[in-house]
């Protein structure tokens, strides 16, 4: 266990991915092309930021400890988020893998399925579309942005014949630059 409340550390969570994913420069904070920043420079970072001013080194080697779906990588005093940026020049680079299963799945809320069904999946602000291994994962994903939430399956064998590459993140997330319709089926729809 930490010695955050979890809700303090979810909470700081977002606000730490938020500035190694999309918006760090805006508070100093400076991210390379692999997505890494000095943990040290996000403490700073985050005393810009009203309310944060409390946060210290160990508070955020703690949210990536104890964060359940590996969105964080620590080495030698820096820190990355894995996946999800939309900063300009930051795109880490992730080895090429499809799962064992050979599908991958994305949660979006059901008033998004009629436009993806007939556009595909595309990133929108992000790099790459995020896919997740299981159906449970994509309802978590997808119920951050609204209900019910529509299950889509992404056959993966069909991404390789059009020469998209899918991208392994962490043991449960996948990324790819876009999922054409033909490629999609609907799995289910969750409350």
């Amino acid at each position: 266990m930490g010695g955050l409340p979890e809700r303090v550390r979810v909470r700081l969570s977002k606000r730490i991915a938020g500035l190694l994913r999309h918006y760090g420069p805006r508070y100093g904070l400076v991210v390379d092309r692999e997505g890494w920043a000095r943990i040290e420079d996000v403490v700073e970072a985050l005393h810009r930021i009203p309310g944060y001013e409390w946060v210290g080194v160990d508070d955020i080697l703690e949210v990536a400890r104890l964060d359940d779906k590996g969105r964080y990588e620590v080495r030698g005093g820096m820190i990355r988020a894995r996946y999800g940026h939309s900063m300009p020049g930051v795109r880490p680079a992730y080895e090429l893998g499809s799962p064992p299963t050979g599908k991958l799945y994305h949660g979006t809320p059901l008033a998004n399925l009629e436009s993806i069904l007939s556009r595909g999946l595309l990133p929108g602000r992000r790099h790459y579309v995020h896919l997740t291994t299981t159906p449970r994962l994509a309802v978590e994903t997808g119920r951050r942005h609204g209900r019910p939430v529509a299950v889509l399956e992404v056959d993966v064998s069909c991404l390789e014949e059009r020469g998209i590459p899918v991208y392994r993140a962490t043991s449960h997330i996948y990324l790819a630059p876009r999922v054409p319709p033909e490629c999609l089926r609907l799995a289910s729809v969750e409350g």
